[in-house]
């Protein structure tokens, strides 16, 4: 009976050791997994992973070509912007965090749980509450993404004017080395709504684009930080014809794209879906994740499981 009761003790310890090595006590100094200390989120509004033309994206082939990628993961239902971008944001579905609608400026559901300030947990507050003395900055052009992260735990939050101007001060972000920097393009998904999606328009604000992340990249090489900072290329939907919302691969499917720290090369077989975003993101940087959050962390992005 002795030894059945210390088999089951050992076990329990494994468990334990086991848990506590994917996700980190509150209040532990824990360091990163993967030794990262910064992490540069960059999201493209309306980028399905079919429009991806790698041959005439040669930034956005760095990803390929060095890191982990696919161009299968899956958007929560509907396929718009404000439902997706908050599930990227806060490492869950649209049922918990309450956000239903294209452009929800608050819940349309009321939130599972709550922050002192009111909202579902985001990346960044979890950032700010496991790592006080953090840097956070994030820079878009869509008025929307504003009201999908909390905006008190930030060192400073830019709405731009054009795609160029997100480069620009997403530059200036990056250069005062934070911890967690997102930088948001809109240009694809206005191009798709006026255009189409595929056309010939649409990829010509992609390739704009591709120019512009050449230069951020650029920057983090020249200054020698992808030695320990992660770097993750996203989106919320694709689209169709001139719209999303719907339930075709085409709006469903995007790109989640690794660079950097601790990235092993190569295409992620795993699924992948649009909430496990932030959780990559905080088990990146060592943090605790809510218990309201449903994402996981893409481990075989780094090699691990």
């Amino acid at each position: 009976m002795k030894k059945l009761f210390l088999a089951a003790v050992i076990l329990a310890a494994a468990v334990f050791s086991a848990a506590a090595a994917l996700w980190p006590v509150s209040g532990q100094e824990i360091p990163s997994p993967v030794g990262a200390k910064h992490v540069v989120l960059i999201g493209y509004d309306g980028f399905g992973g079919n429009y991806i033309h790698w041959d005439e994206l040669p930034n956005l082939s760095r990803f390929k070509d060095h890191g982990a990628w696919t161009q299968k993961m899956r958007s929560v239902i509907p396929s718009s912007s404000a439902i997706n971008w908050a599930s990227i944001l806060m490492g869950t579905p649209s049922e918990i965090h309450g956000f239903r609608t294209w452009g929800s400026r608050e819940p349309d559901l009321p939130s599972a749980v709550l922050t002192e300030d009111g909202l579902f947990p985001d990346i960044f507050y979890l950032t700010r509450k496991e790592i006080p003395d953090s840097s956070l900055y994030c820079v878009y052009t869509w008025v929307g993404i504003g009201f999908l992260f909390d905006n008190k735990v930030m060192n400073d939050v830019l709405h731009a004017q054009s795609a160029e101007e997100v480069c620009s001060k997403g530059l200036e972000y990056l250069a005062n080395n934070p911890t967690l920097t997102f930088i948001y393009f809109s240009g694809p998904d206005g191009a798709g709504h006026e255009k189409g999606w595929g056309t010939p328009e649409y990829y010509e604000v992609v390739r704009l684009q591709d120019a512009l992340l050449g230069q951020l990249l650029d920057y983090l090489e020249a200054n020698d930080r992808m030695k320990d900072t992660v770097v993750l290329f996203v989106s919320d939907h694709g689209g169709t014809g001139n719209g999303h919302g719907g339930e075709t691969m085409e709006e469903m499917e995007t790109p989640f794209l690794a660079l950097g720290c601790g990235v092993k090369p190569g295409e992620i077989t795993d699924v992948v879906a649009d909430y496990d975003v932030a959780a990559t993101i905080a088990w990146v940087l060592g943090l605790e994740a809510p218990q309201a959050w449903r994402g996981r962390p893409v481990l075989s992005a780094f090699g691990k499981r």
